[in-house]
C-alpha cells in the first residue's frame, strides 16, 4: 500500500521550478507549473535521461537530450522521439509541506 511521504517544503519549489527527489531507490521529478504542483518519473521514457536536466514549459517538461516533451498532468509524450508515457503521482500540500503518494508503477 502506498503512503504519503514528505518530499519538500513549499518554499523550496517556487513557480517555474523543478526538484528531483530520491525515494527508496526511485527518482521523481516535482514541478511547480504556475502554482500547480506535479510529480512524475524523473527519467525520460525514450533514453532514460533525467528530466530534471530539461526545462519546464508551462505544464510540460522537455527532455534535454532529444527534446521530447511530456504532459505533467497525464505523463503522455507530446513530441517524438518519445512514444511511451511517464508515470504521474498524486501530490498534496499540508502546512507548507509537499507530500508525494509514491505508488508502484503499473
Amino acid at each position: 500500500m502506498a503512503e504519503w511521504v514528505e518530499v519538500a517544503q513549499l518554499g523550496e519549489l517556487p513557480p517555474g521550478t523543478m526538484k528531483r527527489v530520491d525515494l527508496a531507490g526511485r527518482r521523481f521529478l516535482l514541478a511547480n507549473a504556475d502554482g500547480q504542483l506535479y510529480a512524475v518519473d524523473d527519467l525520460c521514457s525514450h533514453e532514460e535521461v533525467s528530466l530534471y536536466l530539461g526545462c519546464l514549459e508551462g505544464d510540460t517538461v522537455k527532455c534535454s537530450l532529444h527534446g521530447s516533451r511530456f504532459s505533467l498532468k497525464s505523463g503522455l509524450p507530446l513530441d517524438e522521439p518519445a512514444t511511451e508515457p511517464i508515470n504521474t503521482y498524486p501530490v498534496k500540500v499540508t502546512a507548507e509541506r509537499i507530500y508525494l503518494l509514491a505508488k508502484s508503477p503499473n
